[in-house]
């Protein structure tokens, strides 16, 4: 929780400029998405050392990933339908006490099999953390400031990623990889105690004829949703895989990094893109939600054309670089979902949203690994490269609101 606090602290420059009195309940919820986010990204530098203790190959070891995703998939729409009727301190502590009981249960894992029920574990608890997280500040948010309200609680998460994998590199190197899991772990424990007693916003508000039991009703969707979850599915492959899987491993396989070196090469670009996200915003409601979505574009089709070069140095460094481009996009669908949406509907938006991500997720780390097996990088950039040029083609249509062509988010949500 004090690690998270101090990530805030750290933007206190673009706070006074940009919230001059940041809300009690948005801060805490920064906290929240930021230890979730330090607990997800601590496996990250630690991948070599696990795969090389219980035998995997790459493949299999994108099974750690598949089994988040499967997690995701499964528990998305019911935070989110929760995140719609239930106070938001209620899912997000029950969320914290599942992801610590998770990752407990991976760093004590004697087999594979139960660190790959752990991960399933963990990313149930962290699935309610940060469904009810957003879905609360999406619809808290005034509709005018939205953009930066998000961006800025949000860039919790790019805050967690930055200090998650250097924590867990740090652990890993004085202890071993199991203690880089407890740490995290306690402090998801401590994040669900303390947000109990800070964020006392009510659930919320729903149809007044909406039945009080949970019904297939439930799972019904303004339109307007779909195109945004296309959308965002084709942007989800390339950026997770960039970032979770093909940088970690190009650090720590293909450069031969230690774990303590790929956690603060990782970190280092998860910082760069904490502040970038942290400044989408502003790009957001200024220039058109349109300039983040292609700079998100850019910068990840960039990333993956340098895979398709020889390994070095060099290529890691500017494809990290470009990788953390994408952090001006990274809550531009949350957005686009409080812009377009009825609030009644944004919880089980955002489930669904998440739902869709989590299936896509679900595929690519297996695939990742599997191409990595038989034919390397190469091939893996220029499948990313082939997903982001689709995915801008389609966004055209989709996200608008470019500078030439504005669209408020009143209209937009007319």
């Amino acid at each position: 929780m004090g690690v998270a606090l101090l990530g805030w602290a750290l933007a206190r420059p673009y706070n006074r400029a940009l919230m001059a009195r940041p809300r009690a309940d948005f801060v805490t919820v920064f906290a929240v998405l930021a230890v979730t986010a330090v607990v997800a990204t601590s496996p990250g530098p630690l991948l070599v050392v696990i795969r090389d203790e219980f035998g995997l190959s790459f493949a299999q070891l994108g099974l750690i990933f598949s089994a988040q995703a499967l997690a995701g998939m499964l528990s998305n729409i019911p935070a989110g339908l929760v995140a719609d009727r239930l106070p938001a301190r209620v899912p997000i502590a029950a969320g914290g006490l599942g992801l610590a009981a998770g990752t407990l249960l991976m760093a004590l894992a004697p087999g594979f099999v139960v660190l790959l029920a752990g991960s399933f574990i963990g990313t149930v608890g962290a699935t309610f953390m940060i469904t009810s997280s957003i879905a609360y500040t999406v619809a808290q948010a005034d509709a005018e400031q939205r953009g930066r309200a998000t961006s800025r609680v949000m860039s919790g998460v790019q805050v967690g990623a930055f200090i998650g994998p250097a924590l867990a590199g740090v652990i890993a190197a004085a202890f071993d990889w199991r203690a880089a899991l407890i740490v995290p772990a306690v402090l998801s424990l401590s994040v669900a105690v303390v947000v109990l007693s800070i964020v006392r916003g009510g659930a919320p508000s729903r149809p007044e004829r909406e039945p009080r039991m949970f019904s297939l009703n439930d799972l019904r969707l303004p339109r307007v949703v779909w195109p945004i979850i296309a959308v965002a599915m084709l942007l989800t492959g390339p950026v997770v895989g960039q970032s979770r899987v093909i940088l970690p491993l190009y650090a720590g396989e293909g450069l031969d990094f230690t774990p303590a070196v790929v956690g603060m090469a990782i970190s280092a670009m998860s910082a760069a893109r904490a502040v970038l996200t942290f400044l989408s915003g502003n790009l957001m409601d200024r220039a058109g939600r349109g300039s983040a979505f292609y700079a998100m574009v850019f910068g990840a089709f960039g990333a993956a054309v340098l895979f398709t070069l020889p390994l070095g140095l060099g290529v890691f460094i500017a494809a990290g670089a470009l990788s953390a481009v994408t952090g001006l996009g990274a809550v531009l669908p949350s957005v686009l979902i409080g812009d377009r949406v009825p609030k009644a509907y944004v919880g089980r938006s955002l489930g669904v949203l998440l739902t869709m991500g989590s299936l896509v997720q679900l595929g690519v780390a297996p695939a990742v690994g599997f191409l990595l097996d038989v034919s390397g990088y190469e091939l893996v950039g220029i499948a990313m490269a082939v997903l982001m040029g689709l995915a801008g083609i389609i966004g055209w249509r989709v996200v608008g609101d470019l500078p030439w062509r504005r669209r408020s988010p009143k209209d937009a949500s007319a």
